[in-house]
C-alpha cells in the first residue's frame, strides 16, 4: 500500500487510501472514547456555550459521548442537516439523542424545524468529520464541501476528530478548503496554526 507522502494532490487516491486505513483499525471504540474525552478536556470546551457537532457514520470517530456530555452539561447542541446537494447545510439544537433519525446519506439527524436552528454562535464550537487531518489542519472530507462552506460563513473554534494513525504528513488543499483550529486524536491535542486558509 502507498504511503500517504506518495499522493501529492490526488485527492481521490488519498481518500481510498484513508477509508482503507480506517477500516483496519482495531479497537475503534476504545480509541473513540479516548478522542472524545481528550477533547472534552480541552479549555475551548469546557468554555463554550454551544456546541456543534457531526453524528458518527462509516468508521468515523463516534461523537456520541461527547453529544451526551454536552447535554449533560446544559450547552446547546446542534446537530447538522444537509439540505440540498449542493454545500448547504444547517445545525438544529437537540436535547437528547433520541430526537435524531436517519436521513441524508444514511447520517442520523434531527428535524429541521426552524425555531430549532442554531442562529447564535458566541462562545461556540464545532466538531467537524474527515477521513484524515494533517498537523496544519487540513482535513480530507468527503468531496461534498458541507462543512468547508459552513466554516467559510461561520467564525467558530473547529476541532478535528481523527485517529491518530489517520493524522498525515499531507492533505492537499485547494482555496476553498477550511482549515481547523485544532485536531484531537487518542494521543494528544494538536494546536493548527492559522486555523483557515489565506
Amino acid at each position: 500500500m502507498k504511503s500517504e507522502k506518495q499522493f501529492n494532490q490526488n485527492k481521490a487516491d488519498l481518500r481510498n487510501f484513508a477509508r482503507a486505513k480506517r477500516n483496519s483499525l482495531e479497537n475503534k471504540e476504545k480509541l473513540s472514547k479516548d478522542i472524545c474525552n481528550n477533547f472534552l478536556s480541552s479549555d475551548e470546551y469546557k468554555n463554550c456555550k454551544a456546541l456543534l457537532c457531526y453524528v458518527a457514520f462509516n468508521g468515523e470517530v463516534d461523537t456520541s459521548l461527547i453529544i451526551s456530555r454536552a447535554l449533560s452539561d446544559l450547552k446547546t447542541v446542534g446537530v447538522p442537516v444537509c439540505l440540498d446537494k449542493n454545500g448547504k447545510m444547517e445545525f438544529f439544537k437537540i436535547d437528547s439523542l433520541d430526537d435524531l433519525h436517519k436521513g441524508t446519506f444514511g447520517i442520523s439527524e434531527p428535524d429541521c424545524h426552524e425555531e430549532k436552528r442554531i442562529t447564535d454562535f458566541e462562545d461556540c464550537v464545532i466538531v467537524v468529520p474527515a477521513l484524515c487531518f494533517d498537523k496544519s489542519g487540513n482535513r480530507l472530507g468527503y468531496g461534498k464541501g458541507y462543512y468547508d462552506r459552513y466554516l467559510q460563513n461561520h467564525s467558530l473554534i473547529s476541532f478535528g476528530l481523527c485517529y491518530n494513525r489517520l493524522i498525515v504528513d499531507y492533505v492537499p488543499s485547494d482555496a476553498y478548503d477550511r482549515r481547523v483550529d485544532f485536531v484531537v486524536s487518542e494521543k494528544q491535542i494538536i494546536t493548527c496554526n492559522g486555523g483557515q486558509n489565506g
